[in-house]
């Protein structure tokens, strides 16, 4: 056994013990309702399972800002206003037109989950930014290894509202980025126009990507 399969196994009494509670729980959301129409198409019902790294195909947007909230639950903690310690509601940041309610469930064994995010075509929607523009992420480099199962090379297209595979900490970080760069703004620190390369923020992957632009 490699080095690197050897540091994950869980024989390995560090790690099996990191991986337990990493995957100790995940958080039920339900769309409790919708005010007019979700551009997305979510609808009052929906339910999908969460946790800090897993998107389940949510809305990215809707993703992004109920994320924080979904870490501290998914780890343990709870939300100072809420009176019950497993759950939070929240909404979507496009004037609160999608409102969800947040539960957190135990696992009775600590699995890993990650269900595949399907890609919605937004083209069409009213969004002139992403009727002219695609969005890509390239893995350049990972220093160790990725829990979440990015590799280097790889390369794939999110947007606002498309996590497109991300691992739920790397879209974070993504998401302003991707709305900055839709705008035709470009941060004065990134060294190139229409493009951005920045790390995860998980420390111990050291996970270096760059996202980019692409004309359709």
């Amino acid at each position: 056994m490699n080095e690197d399969k050897k540091e994950w196994d869980e024989g390995n009494n560090i790690f099996a013990k990191i991986l337990k509670g990493e995957n100790r729980y995940y958080q039920e959301v339900t769309i409790t309702k919708v005010h007019g129409e979700c551009p997305y198409g979510h609808k009052k019902g929906e339910i999908f399972k969460l946790t800090a790294l897993n998107s389940d195909g949510l809305c990215g947007s809707l993703y992004k800002a109920i994320h924080s909230s979904v870490v501290t639950l998914h780890y343990g903690g709870s939300l100072l206003w809420e009176k019950n310690a497993d759950t939070f509601t929240g909404s979507c940041p496009e004037m609160g037109r999608v409102m969800v309610e947040v539960k957190r469930f135990e696992q009775e064994r600590p699995v890993i989950v990650k269900t595949k995010t399907p890609y919605r075509d937004m083209n069409g929607k009213g969004f002139p930014a992403l009727d002219k523009y695609k969005v890509f992420v390239e893995v350049l480099d990972i220093a160790r290894k990725c829990y979440w199962g990015h590799r280097k090379g790889q390369k794939f297209e999110v947007d606002p509202f498309n996590v497109g595979g991300a691992c739920g900490l790397l879209y974070s970080q993504l998401y302003p980025f991707i709305q900055t760069l839709l705008s035709g703004a470009t941060p004065v620190w990134a060294g190139a126009e229409h493009s951005v390369t920045a790390l995860c923020p998980d420390p111990y992957d050291q996970l270096s990507f760059r996202l980019y632009l692409e004309e359709r």
